[in-house]
């Protein structure tokens, strides 16, 4: 997306939707990593200190212009990026952070140039992004039955170099007269493309009779986080496969401070859903509404929203967090009626707060050694419980007192050596900054 008018239209429709093997013993492979759904070699498990920052494999940014330093300042966070184009200018700048190709649209070009730069690149790249919105009016905008046959002609492309295909890249939807008009096959009828879920069906519908799949599906969302959620949710109930979201952001956020909010939630939902394979940020930077910027104009300098968005924690079920040592509550595998939020301790960074009698999170740690270990609890928020538990197990619990002000309590108990999976039970109110692990 280049233009406000397109974010516009976005904005228009949105109004219409409701708001591995395992190495260590008890730990287990993770599918929430971006690119294992698409083929690639699942990651192995990996074991950090507890105040090591660990960067998102699913985390990305789409971008147009970007210097040696602003890959520098975005790379702690973020993973790879791309840039609409089957090559990049990029490759010796962007250090550690990956490159995507995307095929854009319906140009036989794009095809022999996706060859070529497969051919020369000096890393493979994880995947390819296949046509971008297919279904709206000034991008590649062509019917389901082309989308097709342009998805398996870069199929065809991505399979001699064994690198998997994420696509086609789906509008959210669109009003009529920006909107795609084709004879359905699922319908059997002239349909007017207005959302990108019938889109969707007849293009896999025309796939599968060249007997062809599109392992991962992609969208974009420009609407608040309750469309970006429901949109996720929709389409991995709707066609059973990994998703990823490959432009998103508020458009309509009036100012940094719901900007902040909105990349927050959204992002923590984006990072923690394992059937989502991969997120990029619109964008680096964008002129007309900087707001949604993650760089400021002078290069290697990130705006607020770009401190948070290289700050939030990765959910990775293949790290291991190694005890004794602080671990920030941010840092769970998964989390279940708890949301993240910025923290109001004096120290910044995020807390996880409890907005049921039941939330649960579950963090995954590495004892090197074994023995009593005492639990502190970094809390505030309504008088509750803390329980912690293995497996379906109840090990231990401790009662947290009601107040604003930041306070530990603590409990005690032992952990052999090697991995383990630890839930933590909150009751509702309970705000949770960090736990720390001191071995007794």
């Amino acid at each position: 997306m280049r233009a406000l008018a397109r974010g516009l239209r976005r904005l228009a429709f949105a109004s219409l939707l409701p708001g591995i093997t395992a190495i260590l013993p008890g730990a287990r492979a993770s599918d929430t990593g971006a690119f294992p759904e698409t083929g690639a070699t699942a990651p192995s498990i990996r074991v950090v200190n507890c105040d090591e920052k660990v960067r998102s494999r699913k985390r990305g940014i789409c971008m147009n212009e970007m210097s040696r330093a602003d890959f520098a300042a975005l790379a702690p966070g973020v993973s790879w990026y791309y840039n609409w184009d089957f090559e990049t200018k990029y490759q010796g700048l962007s250090g550690s952070m990956q490159f995507i190709p995307m095929v854009w649209g319906n140009s036989p070009e794009a095809l022999r140039g996706l060859a070529r730069y497969l051919e020369s690149a000096q890393t493979k790249p994880p995947a390819i992004l296949a046509i971008n919105e297919p279904n709206l009016k000034g991008q590649a905008f062509i019917s389901p039955s082309e989308t097709a046959d342009l998805y398996r002609r870069i199929q065809d492309v991505a399979d001699r170099f064994h690198v998997p295909v994420v696509g086609p890249n789906m509008a959210l939807g669109s009003e009529g007269g920006s909107s795609i008009t084709a004879e359905d096959p699922v319908e059997n009828k002239m349909m007017t493309y207005t959302f990108m879920v019938p889109f969707l069906k007849a293009t896999l519908y025309y796939l599968a009779g060249t007997k062809t799949d599109a392992p991962a599906l992609a969208f974009h969302s420009y609407g608040n986080a309750g469309e970006l959620k429901w949109a996720v949710e929709m389409m991995h109930k709707t066609f059973n496969r990994p998703i990823w979201v490959t432009e998103y952001a508020q458009w309509a956020s009036p100012d940094s401070a719901a900007a902040r909010k909105y990349m927050i939630e959204a992002t923590d939902f984006l990072e923690r859903t394992p059937y989502v394979a991969g997120y990029a940020w619109f964008k680096e930077r964008v002129r007309d509404h900087p707001t949604i910027s993650l760089l400021e104009p002078e290069s290697g300098t990130l705006s607020p929203l770009g401190q948070v968005y290289v700050t939030l924690p990765a959910h990775d079920g293949n790290v291991y967090y190694r005890i004794p040592g602080r671990l920030q509550a941010a840092d769970y595998v998964t989390a279940d009626r708890a949301e993240l939020q910025p923290a109001t301790d004096s120290d910044g960074g995020y807390q996880m707060a409890a907005d049921s009698p039941a939330a649960t999170l579950i963090y995954h740690l590495q004892a090197d050694s074994p023995g009593m270990y005492t639990l502190a609890f970094r809390t505030a928020g309504s008088a509750g419980t803390f329980l912690i538990s293995e497996g379906n197990q109840v090990i231990k619990g401790v009662e947290a007192p009601a107040g604003n002000d930041w306070h530990t309590v603590q409990l005690s108990t032992s952990f052999s050596a090697g991995g383990h999976e630890l839930a933590i039970h909150c009751t509702a109110g309970l705000r949770l900054r960090w736990i720390e692990f001191t071995r007794r």
